[in-house]
């Protein structure tokens, strides 16, 4: 979904008021093929550096760093395909002229795919890939494709507003956010499905300026699923543009990654630090990880929760 949780918490801050962007890049979560699980974290807190993190949970629920940023402050931002393929697109970096990396795992190793210092190459704004390895990505209010790692990017949908989350669904059909509305773009038409998703005053606002929408993710059935970090919630929209809230999270927790696999759903979550100099890993008030899944007879279990040694 990196700067860190605190750069992270100033930067949605500042930008939510300059009404600029709706998300900041940071957070994720994916599954691959075999059900290990991956999420994006900061790096656990060695010095005043901030670095993003890739961290792996396996079938035993052993927590591993599998990835971790070049610089600081830096973004990791987890993508898969339908066929859970996974991604990490990293950016590192001033805002004129950071780097943006994209990283394919393969087997226990992300190997670097692509890197650019051009913004119009790739761009880690929001980004998904489908089964043949295309890249779409979007620039403030386009959304461009790369057939493959080495193609130039052509423009594929331009929209009103900014676009700040894509995901590739089923049946080849390309889903995106743009503000508080969802669309999905198939046979070359957009289609809009649900808009206004964004609540104005959010019951259950973690803090002022972080009324965002983190991560998106599609089933087999075209039920489209949201990380709701504004309202600590989980969002389910199906195809009739319905909205349900299947899963919220108790404070100081909210969600900022999703995934869906063998029909079970898994949230990352997070807390939220007190004070200004935040602490990272560490219990209570502090920022730490979890994760939790929904089963599909709606049953809720924690997967992982970190506790300081």
């Amino acid at each position: 979904m990196n700067f860190g949780f605190r750069s992270l918490f100033i930067f949605l801050i500042f930008f939510c008021f300059a009404q600029k962007a709706e998300t900041h890049p940071w957070g994720g979560l994916a599954i691959d093929s075999d059900g290990n699980l991956y999420f994006t974290f900061i790096c656990p807190l060695v010095d005043e550096d901030h670095y993003a993190c890739v961290m792996k949970i396996d079938s035993f629920s052993v927590l591993s760093e599998v990835l971790k940023s070049s610089r600081s402050p830096s973004d990791i931002v987890l993508e898969r395909t339908p066929n859970h393929t996974i991604y990490a697109a990293e950016r590192t970096g001033s805002q004129s002229s950071y780097r943006n990396t994209l990283w394919k795992l393969n087997s226990d190793t992300f190997e670097q795919a692509l890197s650019t210092i051009n913004q119009s190459m790739f761009h880690i704004q929001a980004y998904a890939l489908d089964n043949e390895g295309r890249i779409y990505f979007s620039k403030e209010n386009q959304i461009l494709v790369k057939e493959n790692l080495s193609a130039t990017p052509k423009l594929l949908i331009e929209s009103d507003e900014r676009i700040s989350l894509i995901e590739w669904g089923p049946s080849e059909v390309l889903y995106f956010m743009a503000r508080g509305n969802i669309y999905k773009y198939q046979n070359q038409k957009k289609q809009l499905i649900v808009e206004n998703l964004r609540k104005p005053d959010p019951d259950n606002l973690p803090f002022q300026g972080a009324n965002i929408f983190f991560d998106m993710v599609v089933d087999e059935n075209e039920n489209i699923y949201l990380a709701y970090y504004g309202n600590r919630e989980i969002l389910k929209v199906d195809t009739a543009g319905k909205v349900t809230s299947i899963l919220s999270s108790e404070a100081p927790w909210s969600p900022h990654g999703i995934d869906i696999y063998n029909g079970e759903i898994y949230v990352l979550e997070s807390t939220i630090g007190d004070g200004k100099w935040w602490k990272f890993w560490k219990e209570d008030v502090e920022i730490t990880p979890r994760v939790r899944k929904l089963d599909s007879k709606g049953r809720v279990s924690t997967i992982y929760s970190y506790h300081a040694q």
